[in-house]
């Protein structure tokens, strides 16, 4: 053996703790002539980052394992070593929190895959590359404070991060309020937070689920019963009262020092449209469905715009966000709202 030649299926990587890539291996004698007969546990990796890696194995002439590196971890420094006697040239994994693009391909996503890693439901879309996301979600079905399931057994209240192509064009946290078991009845809202810094990740300790949103800031969560208990929202039950009509939407009041978009419909996709008339409410966005409310936490300021400006109303997957960038973002918001994500 004289030579070893190592690639990584993807360059660049999101370091959420739960998407991994593949290292590749071939390996080449004195004549160049590649070797595929030795075993698999000769092979060892050194990195100079903590990470998972499974064990190499061989298929199709390729020396292969599976690495996944830690949560936030930084660029990854790898090596291959056959025996102590041959050692391949360092490759770097390039790891990232931002979103790995602004804008996404044309109407291309198809939901295929939802697996539990660890203790959150991950899912991702029939192009995107197997052991990477694009969004995750989870749900407090009760009994506690804000779901009584015990009255009302089909009611919960669900979070879902979405992130679709890790693009920054549409990270949204859409969220569920089902008050019992008709589809129809569900009060859906989506959230959308800027400056759009990182994609979302969530992470474990202490009894607590802490979510770190796209501008940055976290909300914690009870690892448990997944009720807030702290960050950028506070927290009311979810309305199970007997009218559908006079329900309100998720009762979740921001508290950040950033910009967020709120918008709400009941029974379907909240960009698309609304069955009532009654315009969204002007202070935290729980009641009323008809335009968007933008919310600057750091002024107190609020901005009512119409939902046309931010999607075209076309039952398309993905219904894109109008505005892929945040300096585009911006300059709608300081010419329509009279405040921006950035300073002048």
């Amino acid at each position: 053996m004289s030579r070893i030649e190592v690639t990584l299926r993807d360059s660049k990587l999101f370091s959420n703790g739960v998407d991994s890539t593949f290292i590749l291996v071939k390996l080449f004698n004195r004549e160049g002539e590649q070797v595929t007969k030795i075993l698999p546990t000769e092979l060892s990796l050194a990195s100079s980052e903590d990470l998972e890696a499974k064990p190499f194995s061989l298929k199709q002439g390729v020396y292969k394992a599976e690495i996944k590196p830690r949560l936030k971890s930084a660029d990854i420094q790898l090596q291959v070593d056959w025996l102590g006697r041959v050692t391949s040239k360092i490759v770097v994994l390039q790891t990232t929190m931002a979103p790995l693009k602004d804008e996404l391909k044309p109407n291309s996503y198809q939901y295929v895959e939802s697996t539990f890693q660890g203790e959150l439901d991950y899912s991702r879309g029939d192009l995107f590359p197997e052991n990477m996301f694009e969004g995750f979600n989870f749900s407090n079905v009760g009994d506690n404070n804000i779901v009584d399931a015990t009255k009302h057994p089909y009611s919960q209240r669900s979070f879902n991060l979405e992130y679709i192509e890790q693009a920054r064009q549409n990270i949204q946290l859409q969220v569920g309020d089902s008050p019992n078991e008709t589809i129809s009845h569900t009060m859906h809202s989506i959230f959308m937070f800027f400056p759009r810094k990182n994609l979302p990740y969530a992470s474990f300790s202490d009894g607590q689920l802490t979510l770190t949103l796209s501008n940055g800031e976290e909300v914690i969560f009870s690892a448990d019963s997944k009720e807030v208990i702290g960050g950028a929202f506070t927290e009311g039950p979810v309305d199970i009262s007997g009218d559908r009509f006079k329900r309100h939407y998720a009762d979740l009041k921001y508290q950040g020092a950033g910009i967020v978009l709120r918008v709400n419909a009941r029974g379907q996709s909240p960009e698309l449209g609304q069955f009532e008339n009654t315009k969204i409410d002007m202070e935290y966005g729980i009641t009323g469905s008809a335009e968007v409310l933008i919310m600057n936490g750091a002024t107190g300021q609020r901005c009512r715009r119409p939902k046309k400006d931010f999607w075209e109303p076309l039952d398309v997957s993905p219904i894109q966000f109008k505005f892929p960038t945040d300096e585009s973002f911006d300059k709608y918001l300081k010419d329509k709202c009279g405040f921006g994500l950035f300073k002048s």
